[in-house]
């Protein structure tokens, strides 16, 4: 039996208010009404999506699944009312992109100028978010496209996703830091130096993690995190704290020489950037257009390495 679009979205109405009584007011409904649609929608589909207690009504595993279908539902008829919008006031329509920092740095703007030159009449959205929001925000429809790192975790089923290009990190230090002029130095060196390190929530944090765990050093006891990156690179410019980040982040201030990046001993592996789009949903021929000019500049960038 097909889904009713408007019981996932009265289901997600629900899970936002936290109750039944606050939703119906919303929604300017009955809570019987409401009580009478979600229970149709069990028998539909023949499991709980909700548990009922006395402070207000909590997801199940089945009904957060749903959840997530409702606000891409949303998202998808807000997109809609978007893109009349924009073509009545003569615009192609609108280009949704998530990205890392690192995407941000140059491949994401240079497709778009790509685009841009190409005298398409467009809006753009370029969203920096962590990692965990990026990959919600393609699922929920809120991205078109998203681009950043793989991380070491496997995508979800309905998520496709296509390797842009290789980047390998290194240490980054003030110019004048005792390690400035070294040629490369392992972790082992770097034990009881302050840290700045990116928010826990992204792949660079976990990056990290993972080439402390192959050389086997224990995590520093002393450290600052940050989701920003103007914080990161003014601690470092400005202290003797140390950081791994990747060299195109970074590279007008190693250009000027404000900072030096120093390769790691051991590098273990590089980080994949991936372009992530989502499976059986066909892009917009902007989105297409957009990726195209996505992976050219990819090719003239690993053409630069």
């Amino acid at each position: 039996m097909p889904l009713d679009p408007k019981r996932l979205v009265e289901l997600l109405s629900i899970a936002d208010a936290g109750s039944f009584t606050k939703a119906a007011a919303a929604r300017r409904v009955s809570q019987p009404a409401l009580s009478s649609s979600m229970a149709q929608l069990e028998k539909a589909i023949g499991v709980k999506v909700l548990e009922r207690s006395r402070s207000g009504a909590a997801l199940t595993d089945y009904g957060r699944l749903l959840v997530l279908h409702a606000q891409a539902l949303t998202s998808l008829l807000d997109r809609a009312a978007d893109d009349v919008r924009l073509k009545k006031q003569g615009l192609e329509g609108l280009l949704s992109v998530g990205a890392s920092p690192l995407a941000c740095a140059e491949l994401v703007p240079n497709a778009v100028a790509q685009v841009s030159r190409k005298g398409a009449n467009l809006q753009v959205q370029i969203f920096e978010r962590p990692d965990d929001q990026l990959m919600h925000g393609l699922r929920t429809g809120e991205f078109d496209v998203v681009v950043s790192p793989a991380g070491p975790q496997s995508d979800p089923p309905d998520v496709v996703r296509e390797t842009l290009l290789r980047d390998r990190s290194v240490v980054l230090v003030r110019r004048r830091h005792p390690l400035a002029r070294r040629k490369s130095v392992s972790l082992k060196e770097l034990e009881g130096l302050p840290w700045v390190m990116p928010n826990p929530h992204t792949a660079m944090w976990r990056h990290i993690e993972a080439l402390f765990a192959a050389e086997n050093v224990s995590w520093p006891a002393s450290y600052v995190t940050t989701n920003s990156f103007l914080a990161l690179r003014a601690l470092v410019m400005g202290t003797d704290s140390v950081t791994i980040s990747s060299p195109t982040l970074m590279k007008q201030e190693l250009a000027a020489g404000q900072l030096a990046g120093v390769p790691l001993r051991k590098p273990h592996f590089a980080r994949e950037i991936v372009l992530r789009t989502r499976r059986n949903l066909p892009l917009s021929p902007l989105a297409q257009r957009f990726v195209t000019a996505l992976r050219a500049g990819a090719a003239t960038l690993r053409g630069r390495a």
